[in-house]
């Protein structure tokens, strides 16, 4: 299918030039110099792509962006600017916190290898435009509906696999397997406990059969703060771990900056509890959320994630090196193993592992996957990741 992109920059001459520059790499291309014409554009053109200039007469592309973010959601986009690196990745955030796929920016002026390097990047992204949907609102997960994928967690330096996090999915028995964007935030507290409760078990027996074929991984699962101030986790987690002879080692509850700063003193309790029976507990999404360093040193957290938004596009943003080193530094200094998640290039791999990062989590490595297909992954490498 022929990618159909929008050019949407003041500068006719910039328009024209990546206009050539696109067409001689297949795309259909439409240029707009006025800012109010693209709403219109967007209807009549439809394009599953857009090249946006963030400074515009009587506008700007950061307007633009959440003006129009509705109708632009399905697209992919490049934000164009000669505003300083830091400024474009800060509309790139902004742009992603509206829901909006900015896939890359693009410094001005424009250079020829970094213009093809980039419609390259636009040629291969994904579109939200053919993601699944369904309406999940009348119905109710059931205990037998509940499934968990899991993802790999490796040792930076051996590339051993060391463990993998388990992700909840809707077994849905008309929209098939549902990812939790469908259904998460239609589920009240007493649903989201019966969810957690049903992954736990789930992981365990799961848990058990790789043991038993040699993989001596552990498990990390998710928690809310629903989930945490429920003061029975930690016995109820005991309890099964001792029934399948499940050393307690092998599991850690993540929970994100947000979560855990939602009931300070409940959730504290809860995970001491955990900690005090030997479970392992990581503060998720590190970086993002609200905590200060007062609390992540009261918290009983053995381990730390680093979120994705500083990982992904350290090979590009000095900045996000920057708050990804200081973040390796910062749990090294705790006492902290630092996780990194979403690694999807070798050279990110590379700089993490030259920094002295821990673990590694990421599309490099593997998408999450069923139990049995991360069984077959585990067994066909042996337990061990290559690049």
């Amino acid at each position: 299918m022929t990618q159909r992109l929008l050019i949407v920059d003041d500068e006719v001459d910039i328009c024209e030039l990546i206009a050539d520059v696109a067409d001689g790499r297949g795309f259909e291309a439409k240029t707009i110099s006025d800012p109010a014409k693209v709403e219109e554009a967007l209807v009549e053109f439809k394009p599953n792509c857009i090249m946006l200039d963030l400074m515009m007469p009587g506008t700007d592309g950061v307007e633009l962006l959440r003006n129009l973010g509705d109708h632009i959601k399905g697209c992919a986009i490049v934000l164009m600017s000669g505003h300083d690196v830091r400024v474009l990745n800060s509309a790139k955030r902004l742009g992603a916190a509206h829901g909006i796929n900015v896939i890359g920016v693009l410094e001005k002026p424009i250079e020829i290898p970094t213009l093809r390097d980039t419609l390259d990047l636009l040629a291969k992204a994904e579109t939200k435009t053919t993601a699944k949907t369904a309406d999940v609102s009348d119905s109710k997960m059931k205990d037998e509906e509940v499934a968990v994928f899991y993802q790999p967690i490796v040792d930076i330096i051996t590339g051993r696999v060391r463990g993998m996090e388990a992700l909840v999915r809707w077994n849905h028995p008309q929209h098939g397997i549902l990812s939790p964007d469908h259904f998460l935030d239609k589920m009240d507290t007493a649903e989201m406990q019966a969810m957690t409760n049903q992954v736990m078990k789930i992981a365990v027996d799961n848990l058990v059969e790789f043991h038993a074929k040699g993989f001596p991984v552990a498990i990390s699962i998710n928690m809310t703060a629903s989930n945490l101030i429920d003061l029975g986790v930690p016995d109820r987690l005991d309890e099964l771990c001792k029934a399948k002879n499940i050393p307690p080692e092998k599991l850690t509850i993540e929970v994100t900056e947000g979560e855990a700063m939602r009931d300070v003193r409940k959730i504290m309790d809860v995970l001491t509890r955990l900690r005090l029976r030997g479970f392992g507990v990581a503060i998720d999404d590190f970086g993002t959320g609200y905590s200060s360093l007062r609390e992540l040193q009261r918290m009983p957290f053995s381990s730390m994630k680093m979120d994705k938004s500083f990982v992904m596009d350290m090979a590009e943003n000095r900045d996000s090196q920057m708050i990804a080193n200081t973040i390796i530094d910062l749990g090294h200094n705790l006492n902290l193993k630092v996780v990194a998640e979403g690694i999807e290039t070798a050279a990110v791999w590379n700089m993490l592992k030259d920094r002295g990062c821990d673990l590694a989590q990421g599309y490099l490595i593997a998408k999450p996957m069923s139990f049995d297909n991360f069984l077959k992954w585990i067994t066909e490498n042996g337990g061990v990741f290559k690049i």
